[in-house]
């Protein structure tokens, strides 16, 4: 009996540390897995940001061009230290690190040059068009991996491996326009207002969202931080909306949907009309669309205000709406409430003329317009320009005090509407 049991004991001793084993070993799997896909993950999205910033210097006078040939460097140092982390032997990875070794030197040589020559952007539009192909490469395998590592196949399969499911989405930096997110989060410019109670929070939340469109109010959760709110539900025929009413001014900081798609029946043009109408009714006037992004039959638009004939970035509102009726369930408000007031003396010191005079000659104008754009903790008045280069669009801002380049950013086409990066 007692052999017996001597043996019952050890088989399970035997088994419970083999499970135990087998546990911490599919516990490091895991982590190990985690960590492997960061690492892809940051060289992916350093070597995409690399060609846009290769791009950006490209199309940049001397001085933004050596800061993007310096930005570009770091990211093409992050690139190498992200897959060096990873236990790669495939040859079209040691062909990036190498790619990422050669943009140190590469950005050396141009910085002491005060400009390019034409084999000088022949040889940066071959590296972007590399950079590009090469962030295709990732993306692959980073497709790749993520389809096969939930079945324990290892990092590098072998090429007959099952096809990778195409529906995979990857998440991504979003901007719905330019400088949208350039919104400072610190207390609102209220001192002096009046502070009100919950009862007139609820009261202005339903007065701003329609009421004729509100069934119910009850308390939502309150907001402390910088800017107090009192926190309103209002619940609607078929959707609950949330709102932050500033307790002093008693100011819509935001209201926003919990409710998370709706069919996609209305078109883009008419949700814009209908926010310009929301806004209008609500004494935001002269509220310019500056660009928007649509997720799941939601619309987001982005709406700045205009002084004379520009336009204030810096005051932006956003503004969502469902796309099966095109009404307002969602507002953001701090960029509007943080910096809008009347600049006065908003005159360039050079003509349009002159500041035409500073874009690229590879970049072909198509729309002008004075605007103020957020640059650091000051506001610059610049000129924007709409241009297109190699089938691209971009945003060009020329300083209208100096002629100097403020800023360059690239409109890329998505899947949920046009960004900017």
């Amino acid at each position: 009996m007692k052999k017996h049991l001597s043996v019952f004991l050890f088989l399970f001793t035997f088994a419970a540390l083999s499970a135990l084993h087998a546990y911490r070993a599919d516990d490091y799997k895991q982590r190990l897995t985690v960590i492997y896909r960061s690492a892809m993950l940051s060289a992916l999205t350093e070597m995409e940001g690399m060609a846009g910033t290769l791009e950006k210097a490209l199309l940049s006078d001397t001085g933004e061009r050596n800061q993007y040939l310096a930005l570009a460097t770091e990211e093409g140092a992050q690139v190498q230290r992200s897959l060096s982390s990873l236990p790669l032997s495939h040859p079209d990875c040691m062909k990036i690190i190498k790619l990422s070794n050669q943009m140190n030197d590469y950005a050396k040589t141009l910085l002491s040059q005060d400009a390019l020559t034409e084999e000088d952007m022949g040889q940066m539009s071959r590296l972007i068009d590399t950079c590009l192909s090469y962030t295709r490469l990732l993306q692959e395998k980073e497709d790749l991996f993520t389809a096969v590592s939930a079945r324990s196949i290892p990092f590098y399969p072998a090429e007959n491996t099952a096809p990778v499911d195409e529906s995979i989405c990857y998440p991504t930096l979003i901007y719905d326009g330019p400088f949208s997110d350039a919104l400072r989060q610190e207390a609102l410019p209220l001192m002096g207002e009046k502070e009100i109670d919950w009862q007139e929070a609820a009261r202005i939340a339903r007065s701003f969202i329609g009421e004729e469109r509100v069934l119910q109010v009850s308390h939502g959760a309150d907001m402390l931080g910088p800017t107090p709110c009192h926190g309103v539900t209002l619940q609607l025929q078929d959707v609950t909306l949330d709102a932050a009413i500033t307790r002093q001014g008693g100011k819509v900081l935001w209201i926003t949907c919990r409710n998370g798609a709706f069919p996609g029946v209305e078109g883009i043009e008419a949700c814009r009309e209908s926010a310009r109408r929301f806004l209008r009714e609500r004494g935001f006037e002269g509220m310019e669309n500056t660009g928007f992004q649509v997720y799941e039959g939601v619309a987001v638009l982005s709406f700045a205000p205009q002084e004379g004939h520009v336009l204030l970035y810096p005051d932006l509102i956003k503004v969502q709406l469902r796309m099966d009726t095109a009404e307002v369930v969602g507002i953001e408000t701090r960029g509007y409430l943080q910096n809008h007031r009347a600049r006065g003396l908003l005159r360039p010191r050079i003509s349009e003329a002159q500041a035409r005079e500073k874009v690229h000659p590879l970049l072909a104008i198509t729309d002008s317009r004075l605007c103020l754009i957020p640059k650091g903790t000051e506001e610059v008045l610049c000129y924007e320009f709409r241009c297109s280069y190699d089938q691209e669009e971009y945003l060009l801002y020329i300083r209208a005090d100096n002629g100097a380049q403020a800023d360059l950013l690239k409109i890329v086409e998505t899947a949920v509407g046009p960004e900017t990066v």
